[in-house]
């Protein structure tokens, strides 16, 4: 999965700011699944080429050819499935999504038994093959409903007009995950693995939370994209909605959350319970900081946007390393103050802009 998002090179917040309005669908449609297949096929092939040297448990996938071209190529393919993702959200046609992510689950349920033969690797092929065949009807389905046309032909044209922005959401995106993937290894370190599992369930009941705004945020994203209402009235309903939701059901699961996490053992009673509720209250924080991007990509804030996201991986990943010596509950307030503080950086960068594009003389020569 990593891999799959080290390949989507910023285009799958690219295809969501641009597609709406494109009059060159199809050739940034082409440019931008080509450049990620080729990315994910890169970017896999050097995993391949560490993983004796990073994860010798791991070289179960190199011990045959045909072993590392499956995973390359699967790899690669569900860099691509991902990027479809975007694509439907740009067409307001989410409900492929749903299908597409239904029929995936379903087959990653029943290829286990193919492989069973395979070990391991048959756990990886079940996975990849069914984002295969996700890619494939995500492109059935682009064809059939969006009179999209598939061509190995990269636009020159359109790579140097996304090139600034489609870079900039890159890492921005990558900043966003970057504590997702940090702070379990900052636990394990600090705390020991034990804890990590704690941690994991928590957070695992409270992203079921998270999901909300991420989701209304593409949805914002992708409206915003078309510029048919003012974005300032979306912002606003998007805004109201989701602390409609955030704020209570937050506050829900801070109370139900240790009740939840006790079905899975006493233990988890015991080393979970304080954690759900910080990454519970932290809902509403969630929810401000995802909308502060969104804005600043709509604003085409690029700079601002990398700068904000790079506070935020610093912010929460160094905190939970000074705040391990609380237990779980401090890497949880880092993940609570690293939201607010970036959601108040993105919003005021926001704010700045607009005070500074409504002055009179704004961008006028100075006597």
């Amino acid at each position: 999965t990593f891999i799959a998002y080290l390949s989507l090179l910023g285009f799958n917040s690219t295809f969501v700011r641009f597609l709406p309005t494109s009059k060159q669908r199809n050739d940034q449609l082409n440019t931008g699944l080509i450049l990620a297949l080729v990315s994910g096929l890169v970017v896999a092939s050097g995993y391949i080429a560490i993983v004796p040297l990073i994860a010798p448990k791991l070289q179960f996938a190199t011990v045959h050819p045909l072993y590392i071209i499956g995973f390359v190529v699967l790899s690669a393919l569900a860099g691509v499935n991902l990027l479809t993702d975007s694509v439907f959200i740009a067409y307001r046609s989410s409900v492929y999504n749903l299908i597409v992510y239904t029929i995936q689950s379903i087959t990653k349920l029943a290829l286990p038994l193919l492989f069973l033969g395979l070990g391991a690797y048959g756990v990886f092929m079940a996975s990849g093959v069914a984002a295969a065949i996700a890619f494939g009807l995500s492109l059935f389905f682009m064809m059939r409903s969006f009179e999209y046309r598939p061509a190995l032909a990269l636009s020159g044209a359109v790579i140097r007009s996304v090139v600034r922005f489609s870079s900039a959401n890159y890492v921005a995106n990558l900043l966003n995950i970057l504590p997702t993937l940090i702070l379990p290894l900052i636990i394990v370190e600090r705390l020991g693995a034990e804890k990590a599992g704690y941690y994991y369930l928590a957070f695992m009941l409270a992203n079921l939370v998270y999901t909300v705004a991420y989701s209304v945020s593409q949805s914002l994203f992708a409206e915003g994209s078309y510029g048919e209402v003012a974005f300032r009235h979306l912002l606003l309903r998007a805004t109201g909605f989701l602390m409609a939701i955030m704020v209570p059901v937050g506050i829900g699961l801070a109370i139900a959350g240790p009740f939840a996490v006790s079905i899975f053992g006493k233990s988890y009673e015991t080393g979970a319970a304080g954690t759900i509720v910080v990454l519970a209250l932290a809902a509403p924080a969630v929810a401000a900081y995802v909308l502060s991007g969104v804005v600043l990509r709509i604003r085409h804030q690029i700079v601002a946007l990398v700068s904000a996201n790079i506070v935020y991986a610093v912010t929460i990943c160094g905190l939970a390393w000074l705040w391990a010596g609380f237990g779980l509950t401090g890497i949880a307030a880092a993940w609570l103050v690293g939201h607010v503080l970036t959601a108040i950086i993105g919003f005021g960068m926001v704010g700045l802009k607009v005070i500074k594009d409504r002055k009179p003389n704004a961008g006028l020569p100075a006597a």
